[in-house]
Order: C-alpha cells, then structure tokens, then sequence
C-alpha cells in the first residue's frame, strides 16, 4: 500500500468499515469479529487504551459456547482496533453480575435470557454486538454483524438509546438502522 492510500483510509475510517466488511471472509462463528470490533471505534467518544469486553454465552448450549472460544480465539492476547486494544473474558448469560466495568459486550447466538441481557446492558450502558440479527431485531441488543451471505451491520435504535449509546453520523449512513 503506498503512502497516499494509507492517508485516504486514515482520512475516511467509514470507507475502510466498508472494505472491511466486504473483504472479511466468513468465520466459524456467526460474528464477524473483525468488523464486531471496528463498530467499538463509530461510538462517540471512541474507547482508548484497553478495553475489556465482555462474551456473553448460554451455558449448555455447545452452539453458543462454540461461538464463545471461537470469538475468544479471533481476538486472542488482544485485538487492536484503532486506539483502543480488546481483551475479553467469558460472562455467563446466567451471572450478568459479571458485566461490571465492561462497556463492549459480545453476544453469541442462542442466548436466551436476551431481555436480562438488554436490562443489564442499560442499565451500565453496554455496547452489545452479536451475530444473532433476532436480537437486534426485538431491541434487546445494540448491533447485529452478520457474516453470510454478504456482510450487514444492522442497530437497533431502541436498544441504542436505552444503553445511551450515539454512533458517528459516518457510520450510520454504512449501516441499517432498525
């Protein structure tokens, strides 16, 4: 990549989602954790510095907990996604007492206890992103990532603000808002 073009995807990140979306190839999970992760930087007031993010999976569920190592192993020791590096840990749909000190959570699909989740999430003011476009759907999760057939981000404007959570005007002219 030459000097320029660097400077072009530094000027317009909205452009670099948007490649980024369409050249992530689909993963064994049902989100797209590339893209899930460059969604944490169109918040207002983007996160720096480290953030810790929550997995919140259904235990029993092998589907869910598969989504959860698979999630855990795309971001690895760390995911750098502008300047803000992702850790995450694993937080059980049934002890949401766990999201404390979290402002990013991944939601896997087949999580059941969705409105818990959405409560929960509002009311410490969680960005949750999953794959599971149902859950954005009924408002209980902030954005939807789907990887197959074709790359989607989805909001729920709803859960948005029940979570007071603003993305960049960029951003939402990217996405569908729901």
């Amino acid at each position: 990549m030459s000097k320029s073009s660097g400077a072009f995807f530094l000027k317009y990140p909205a452009f670099s989602i948007a490649l980024l979306a369409l050249a992530t190839p689909s993963i064994a999970t049902s989100l797209n954790v590339p893209v899930a992760s460059r969604v944490i930087g169109f918040v207002q007031s983007p996160p720096i510095g480290l953030v810790v993010a929550a997995i919140v999976y259904e235990p029993g569920n092998a589907a869910s907990e598969a989504e959860a190592a698979a999630i855990e192993t795309e971001i690895g020791a760390g995911l750098t996604v502008g300047r803000a590096t992702i850790k995450a840990r694993r937080v059980s749909v049934n002890a949401l007492g766990g999201l404390a000190g979290v402002k990013v959570a991944f939601v896997t699909s087949g999580v059941h206890a969705q409105q818990a989740l959405a409560e929960a999430a509002a009311h410490d003011g969680i960005l949750t992103i999953t794959g599971d476009t149902a859950c954005v759907q009924a408002g209980r999760c902030v954005v939807a990532v789907s990887a197959a057939p074709r790359t989607q981000i989805i909001v729920s404007r709803a859960a948005a603000a029940a979570s007071g959570i603003h993305f960049g005007s960029a951003f939402l002219m990217l996405i569908k808002e729901i």
